[in-house]
């Protein structure tokens, strides 16, 4: 009977370490089970943020494909500037040019208007000396006018009509 006994002992003992055992398995399992679920939890996160890292990588390439466009353009549109202010200044110095020579040309002219108002003024001078020997009768040579200093004086006549200053 003894054996009985140490047999039933022995058997509660299994018993009670099977239940041990399998308390501790259960334990186990669960923290298994939540460890699991944690695992689960953290790669959905993961995935989460990697989603949003790429589209973040995906913005960030094309704001930099925006911004190399940008600094092309500027590049384009500091060269087309250059050349347009080469093109002005050039252009500035043409018509600086234009102007000077204009000014001269002014010049000349304001000169031989002096020049020919001087002759007209002598001219009438001389036809009315002219006129008042014919009326009174005083036909020197000196002081006839020929036919060339006719169309001068002419010419000189209406000349003051004609001009516009």
């Amino acid at each position: 009977m003894l054996e009985l006994q140490y047999h039933n002992e022995d058997l509660e003992k299994d018993k009670t370490s099977q239940n041990c055992l399998g308390r501790g398995m259960e334990q186990v399992a669960k923290k298994l089970g939540v460890a699991h679920e944690e695992i689960q939890r953290l790669t959905d996160e993961l995935q989460v943020k990697e989603k949003e890292q790429c589209k973040l990588d995906s913005a960030l390439k094309k704001a930099q494909l925006e911004i190399d466009k940008l600094k092309e353009n500027l590049v384009k549109l500091k060269e087309n500037d250059a050349a347009d202010l080469q093109k002005a200044k050039e252009q500035n110095q043409r018509l600086d040019e234009e102007i000077l020579a204009l000014r001269n040309r002014v010049r000349s002219l304001d000169s031989e208007k002096k020049v020919l108002g001087e002759m007209v003024e002598r001219l009438k001078g001389e036809v009315c000396e002219s006129q008042e020997n014919k009326q009174l009768g005083n036909h020197s040579p000196g002081k006839t006018v020929g036919g060339e200093q006719r169309e001068q004086i002419e010419a000189s006549m209406l000349e003051p009509e004609l001009s516009v200053t």
